[in-house]
């Protein structure tokens, strides 16, 4: 089974790593995205399309004999991360913590990145990245449902068509999360304000002294801005509107991919020192990474969610 980030912490003992694996962690969704080690350049697996059948017999009868029917689909592992050059000069004049401070930069650019690549990742316009949620769960695809009904105008978010997307999603025998903007949450938040069913929207506390906020025994992942400071779930899908997700993490649902880097999963990071042809020193962040939605009921969206009135 799949480790999230902060699991994998528990087991890291190099420092450099330690601190990289904290800072993608600050993601509410990278902090609870379960990623599965693959061994070569990607995952093949059989997705269940539809069960046998069964049924009874009488005496002496013979069962008819059924099959079920499995999609053989792929997800590969890509190449992320990013190179991070700081002059000799700096790290003379002002100590190694300017150059520290360099790499916390580019390792939480790589958590927004990645954070929006999981949402509005898009092989079209970026081939060397992967298919987020949006891009897998489009307007007409049968785990995709209209926040509108039938109408093709936006409309407020509603709790039937959100409790509609939560009973679509299987479990799998774990546990379903939402996932949103902050903005749609302060809309749910409000939502639940206004109706009188008391106990459906709740907030606790978790083992990390986080706020945990929960919706029909979902948590709730909210997803911000990328690294260029732009809203990754804003109001900016067509007609003004935005969507939600509904996931299940795990191996036989939503999940984070990961191949081996010189014999070891997860995140790497090297010093190369200072290179030859020029005053710097260099440090190489990597990680091969993927996505992958094992199960087709094991996500969702609502979309069609205007801002509230």
């Amino acid at each position: 089974m799949g480790l999230t980030l902060i699991e994998a912490a528990k087991y890291e003992n190099r420092l450099e790593h330690l601190a990289v694996l904290r800072t993608f962690s600050e993601g509410e969704l990278l902090a609870l995205l379960p990623f599965m080690n693959i061994a070569g350049s990607g995952l093949f697996y059989s997705a269940e399309q539809e069960l046998p059948s069964v049924g009874f017999r009488a005496v002496n009868e013979g069962y008819s004999q059924s099959y079920g029917v499995v999609d053989q689909r792929a997800e590969a592992v890509h190449l992320f991360g990013g190179d991070v050059d700081v002059d000799r000069s700096i790290v003379d004049l002002m100590g190694p913590e300017a150059r520290a401070s360099q790499i916390e930069m580019k390792v939480r650019s790589m958590r927004l990145t990645l954070e929006a690549t999981l949402i509005n990742g898009d092989t079209a316009s970026n081939p060397r990245a992967f298919d987020g949620l949006s891009k897998r769960l489009p307007p007409g695809n049968p785990m995709a449902f209209n926040n509108a009904g039938k109408t093709a105008a936006g409309a407020p978010l509603s709790f039937d068509h959100l409790d509609e997307l939560i009973d679509s999603v299987n479990a799998h025998g774990g546990s379903k999360v939402l996932v949103m903007s902050k903005a749609m949450r302060r809309q749910l938040n409000a939502l639940a304000r206004a109706s009188i069913g008391g106990g459906i929207y709740q907030t606790s506390t978790n083992s990390y002294g986080m706020t945990v906020h929960r919706y029909q025994d979902c948590d709730i992942l909210t997803v911000d801005r990328d690294a260029q400071g732009i809203e990754v779930m804003g109001y900016d899908e067509p007609g003004g509107t935005s969507s939600i997700y509904c996931c299940t993490f795990g191996d036989q649902g939503v999940t984070g991919l990961q191949g081996p880097f010189h014999g070891r999963y997860g995140i790497s990071v090297r010093d190369l020192g200072e290179v030859p042809d020029a005053p710097v020193f260099r440090t190489r962040v990597d990680w091969y990474v993927g996505f992958a939605v094992l199960q087709p009921r094991s996500a969702g969206r609502l979309f069609n969610i205007t801002p509230a009135a």
